[in-house]
This record gives C-alpha cells, sequence and structure tokens, in this order.
C-alpha cells in the first residue's frame, strides 16, 4: 500500500527551528508510534538503507532565514507523511487521526503544535496500491522532486534527475516492499529504454544537523525511447 498525508498544523506560540526540520518530524513521529507500537517504532528508527516511509520538512506560508524557520503563532504549516507498507499506515494513522479529532498535538523540538487537518487527496495527498502503478501509463511521464533529492553513485552525491538513478531508486523500494511481483528482466527492460527528456528546476543545498546536502528540486520528464515488451 502506498499512502502520503497531508498534514496541517499550527504553534499557539511563536517557534523557532532549524530549517530543514524533517529530522525533527521524523523523531516526533517515530515518538508517536513508539507508544502504541514500540517494536515497530524501533525497527523504522533502525532500518539503515530502504525505508518504508518519508517524512519533509515543516512548510509554513513564511521564508526561512538562512537555516533559520521562525514561525509566527497561529501560522499554518504543511508537512507530508509517506508511506510504502500497510502496517506502518495503520500505525501512523492510530496515533495521528485520534489526536486529530480531539485536537491533539505533535511535539517539535520543545514546541507543541496543534493537528488541524490530515488530507489523502492530490496534490499532495493519495492511496494506491502497487499494483495500480503497473497500469500503462503511456511513453512519458513526469516526476516532481518536491524536496531536494540526491543520489548515491559510487560513495558520491549525485543531486540529478539522472533517469538510472532515480528509477533504480524506486526500484529498490518496489523490491523491499510491494506485494506486486515484478521479475527484474522488466526492470532491466524498462531502464535500457529509458531516457530524461525535459527538466525545469535547479539545485538547491540544505544544512542538516551534521552536514550541508545539495540536492535537486523541480520537475523531470521521462521518456521510454526504445522498444519494450
Amino acid at each position: 500500500m502506498l499512502a502520503a498525508i497531508d498534514l496541517r498544523i499550527y504553534s499557539k506560540t511563536e517557534a523557532e527551528l532549524p530549517h530543514p526540520c524533517a529530522h525533527l518530524v521524523q523523531a516526533a513521529l517515530l515518538d508517536a508510534v513508539r507508544s502504541l507500537d514500540p517494536s515497530l517504532s524501533a525497527e523504522l528508527h533502525d532500518t539503515a538503507q530502504v525505508k518504508p516511509f518519508a517524512v519533509s520538512t515543516l512548510w509554513p506560508r513564511t521564508r526561512a532565514l538562512g537555516d533559520v524557520l521562525r514561525i509566527p503563532k497561529y501560522t499554518e504549516c504543511r508537512l507530508r507523511i509517506c508511506t510504502l507498507a500497510q502496517p506502518v499506515f495503520d500505525a501512523i494513522s492510530a496515533v495521528l487521526f485520534p489526536r486529530l479529532a480531539s485536537g491533539g498535538s505533535i511535539r517539535l523540538a520543545s514546541y507543541d503544535f496543534v493537528l488541524m487537518s490530515a488530507k489523502m487527496e492530490l496534490p499532495y495527498g493519495g492511496v494506491a496500491n502497487f499494483s495500480d502503478l503497473l497500469r500503462d501509463m503511456g511513453t512519458e511521464i513526469d516526476l516532481r522532486f518536491a524536496s531536494p533529492t540526491t543520489f548515491r553513485r559510487k560513495g558520491v552525491n549525485v543531486p540529478l534527475p539522472d533517469p538510472v538513478l532515480v528509477y533504480n531508486s524506486l526500484w529498490q523500494k518496489w523490491k523491499a516492499f510491494s506485494d506486486t511481483e515484478v521479475p527484474e528482466c522488466v526492470f532491466e527492460e524498462l531502464i535500457a529504454a529509458l531516457a530524461l527528456c525535459r527538466m525545469d528546476g535547479h539545485t538547491r543545498m540544505w544544512k542538516f544537523p551534521r552536514y550541508w546536502m545539495t540536492g535537486f528540486v523541480g520537475v523531470a520528464g521521462y521518456e521510454l525511447i526504445g522498444k519494450v515488451s
């Protein structure tokens, strides 16, 4: 199961957080899951490479000042939570939705953020099965990189939407979490016929607690230029 939750939150007091702060969102989420399922929380925390979930940083309707995010009180902020496995979605839903219904909150650093809404509709939310992705979508597709994205190749970070790197990353997640089996030869045939056909974006540098990272943001279009069965 694939799911994306478009979560809106606000703080009743002025807040100052590092930017980006996805690590704080992840810590808050795992702490909430720990209250219901300690073993799953530990498993999600210890997963090294291919994780069954991803979280965004916090996006308020204000501009970050360098690596600092100053958020006025009662400012609506958006964040996105994506899951690739049913048990993970169930656990996150079990802690978020009851808090949402009761006007509860999550804690980021030393600030409590009240849950306002959780949408699961486009453009930032949604639900699908892995089998849904096997439908014929034509020969071209656009992928949007909303957060700075980079890929590892031979020990080096590559902040470009290279089709081999992008689709190999997606393939690793498919093999790890999909309940719909696809032979390796299908992926090999796909990747041999795939090309980047357009790109509208740029690189952006973000500061994390222990390092800086440069990633690609924008839209990249991919096209099948070779024959596939």
